[in-house]
């Protein structure tokens, strides 16, 4: 299996021929949505689904309830999952996780639905929360950046998975500083922590 990484939070898997796209938000390139076979969306923020680029794509999208309501006209594509539920799209077997995103700030409570994506028990994206899958993956995906984030809760989520390598998302916020400084926190633990450029290709063995 193939990953790409994006800008921010939105990345791209290819495998036997099936393209399975995360999270394309407003900030992911053009080249994100070139083609899709199938589409997960963790939550309804914009940063992280892009709804009128989405038109050009004819492909099912999976997402909570909460991004369902949102999504108009392409509503007739969409199935709704929720955390706990497995299921095949594209070929993939995936299992969501969680309910809610991170809070932002206490006063504002639970912001939305938020669900993590665990694709053929491999490749882990949380979306905008720590929530944790309930057995070893291959890689995951770590948010290190953005109006909720913490340093400790993000060190603590990336010593707690048991995965064989973890990859920066959700890092349009960062300079290349940032980047860095989250890099030196984050690497080896335990797992070694992979910086991946918008563009970047990594085969995951």
């Amino acid at each position: 299996m193939k990953l790409t990484k994006y800008t921010h939070a939105c990345v791209r898997l290819e495998k036997d021929g099936k393209v399975l796209l995360v999270d394309p938000g407003t900030f992911a390139e053009d080249e994100a949505f070139e083609t899709a076979d199938a589409i997960l969306i963790t939550h309804e923020h914009p940063d992280h689904v892009d709804a009128d680029r989405l038109k050009s794509l004819d492909a099912p999208i999976y997402t909570n309830a909460g991004v369902a309501a949102q999504l108009g006209s392409l509503a007739e594509r969409v199935q709704v999952v929720e955390g706990g539920q497995a299921f095949e799209a594209a070929g993939y077997a995936i299992r969501a996780y969680g309910k809610d995103h991170a809070i932002i700030l206490p006063e504002l409570g639970v912001p939305c639905q938020n669900i993590g994506f665990l694709i053929e028990d491999a490749v882990y994206h949380p979306g905008d929360s720590f929530t944790q899958p309930d057995r070893a993956v291959h890689t995951n995906l770590v948010p290190i950046s953005g109006p909720w984030f913490s340093l400790p809760p993000a060190v603590e989520y990336t010593r707690s998975v048991a995965a064989r390598q973890t990859i920066g998302i959700h890092d349009a916020l960062l300079s290349p500083i940032g980047q860095g400084m989250m890099k030196r926190f984050l690497d080896n633990q335990p797992n070694p922590y992979v910086s991946l450029n918008p563009g970047d290709t990594l085969d995951l063995a």
